[in-house]
């Protein structure tokens, strides 16, 4: 098989899975895998086959009904990690499945995301900053600052007082943080 790059006058007419950027970002779902966001984004997908064939319930909910050998073959995995991302998803609150019987394809409902907004993310303690487990959009607000020009002055504070970190926090107007996350 050979390489074919796209040219200029090309369009790109792929056809694609949306998978939602919060799954990626928020750190509500820090516990998802990979696996478990492809498969979510596949879930997504899979609405628009539902609302076709109207699949839904007395209440209006929308469901699907999707075996786990389907995501298998879609995915590419075995059984272990498509349950296991099956069982991520649930944990999360983005999928609820109900068992419709032995050798049967369970009845999926597909949960909304639970939007975090980026003021929220955006806003820290300084208490947590040097615990180390944060991700770049968290510890973007607080940087380190030891330097000899700060308005912390080391000249006076014993070595165990100069070693440790001192932060100071990070203000952003509406202008700087649309420049940030222009997404």
């Amino acid at each position: 098989m050979n390489f074919i790059p796209y040219k200029v006058n090309e369009v790109l007419d792929n056809v694609f899975y949306q998978i939602p950027k919060e799954l990626l970002v928020n750190p509500i779902y820090n516990n998802l895998d990979s696996n478990s966001i492809l498969l979510y984004g596949l879930l997504l997908d899979r609405l628009s086959v539902s609302m076709k064939n109207k699949w839904f319930d007395k209440d209006g909910n929308i469901y699907l009904i999707y075996s786990r050998k389907e995501a298998q073959k879609m995915l590419k995995l075995s059984d272990k990690p498509i349950t296991k991302a099956f069982r991520k998803l649930e944990e999360a609150k983005l999928i609820y499945e109900i068992r419709s019987g032995y050798r049967k394809s369970n009845i999926i409902y597909v949960g909304k995301i639970n939007h975090q907004s980026v003021r929220k993310t955006m806003n820290r303690t300084m208490s947590d900053s040097s615990i180390g487990e944060n991700t770049i959009i968290e510890s973007e607000n607080v940087r380190r600052s030891n330097n000899k020009y700060n308005k912390n002055n080391y000249s006076n504070k014993s070595f165990h007082e100069k070693s440790k970190f001192h932060y100071e926090q990070r203000e952003y107007t509406e202008e700087e943080l649309e420049a940030l996350y222009c997404n």
